[in-house]
């Protein structure tokens, strides 16, 4: 009997009905949201390319005899006049004329690059130098994809970072789109022109080049970090201290924002970092951030 009485006893204890009544009222509290104002700007999407800078003529200096290279009196970044000697190859073939010939260069400028050494048998058209010709312009060429190269347009915009200036990032256009693609390397060669009146841009350096591809300017914009990353579909808007999930209509996808076609207005607040631990008509606690 008595035992039958202490499982009555714990069955009570231990019943859901017994339990405190703030065990059964989930409490939660006021998530922390960053949010922003929404507001008009330019969206802009870029294309990253990885490019060489050439200058705006460049010319290869050919040896017009068979032979050996004797002497490179033009080292690489000489500056060279127009049919001054680069190097000297000889014929040394038995019963052949000793006698060193020069290698010109075809244009004034400077020897970029040396492709030869001293010792090394060249022939007549096997290139020894180039020589590049460039003044207060310089240009840049790069490989664009096929998918990209219907946004790449003569005298669109570009800023372009080479690693040997650190300090300045330089603004050019595009000055040439060839209008076939390479069947292999599916991409196309695109032109730049760069201003260099300080001439610290030459001829063979690399450059890291982000190409304006689109942009729209004027139009209600979002950072992408505002939109859920299963679809561009919907935000968070809060109003009021509350959350009420809202559907939207996207446009461009720019590099760091997107724009609004439809579902928003100007000077409403958009919740960004936090968006995903809240519910729909839940009270927040909305951080002002920045856009």
């Amino acid at each position: 009997m008595s035992r039958v009485l202490t499982l009555a006893i714990i069955v009570i204890v231990f019943s859901p009905a017994c339990r405190p009544q703030r065990e059964k009222q989930e409490t939660r509290l006021a998530q922390a949201v960053a949010v922003i104002t929404v507001q008009k700007t330019t969206v802009r999407r870029t294309i990253q390319l990885l490019g060489t800078l050439e200058g705006e003529r460049q010319v290869m200096a050919m040896s017009k005899v068979a032979g050996r290279v004797t002497e490179i009196v033009r080292p690489e970044g000489s500056t060279v006049s127009e049919g001054e000697p680069i190097a000297y190859v000889v014929n040394d073939i038995p019963g052949m004329d000793y006698k060193p010939g020069p290698v010109l260069a075809p244009v004034s400028g400077t020897v970029g690059k040396v492709y030869v050494e001293v010792g090394q048998t060249v022939a007549p058209t096997m290139p020894v130098a180039v020589v590049s010709s460039f003044s207060s312009t310089i240009k840049a060429r790069a490989l664009v994809s096929d998918a990209d190269l219907r946004f790449v347009r003569t005298g669109a915009t570009a800023r372009v970072s080479v690693s040997a200036v650190p300090d300045t990032v330089f603004l050019g256009r595009v000055s040439r789109v060839t209008p076939m693609v390479d069947p292999l390397s599916r991409s196309a060669t695109v032109e730049l022109s760069i201003p260099n009146t300080a001439r610290r841009l030459v001829p063979g350096m690399t450059a890291s080049i982000r190409l304006l591809a689109e942009e729209k300017q004027d139009v209600v914009a979002l950072p992408l970090g505002a939109l859920f990353t299963d679809g561009f579909s919907r935000v968070v808007v809060i109003k009021d201290r509350v959350a009420h999930f809202r559907d939207i209509k996207t446009g461009l996808v720019g590099d760091s924002l997107v724009e609004v076609v439809t579902g928003l207005e100007p000077g409403e607040k958009v919740a960004t970092t936090g968006k995903e631990r809240v519910r729909d008509g839940e009270t927040v606690n909305p951080v002002e951030v920045g856009q």
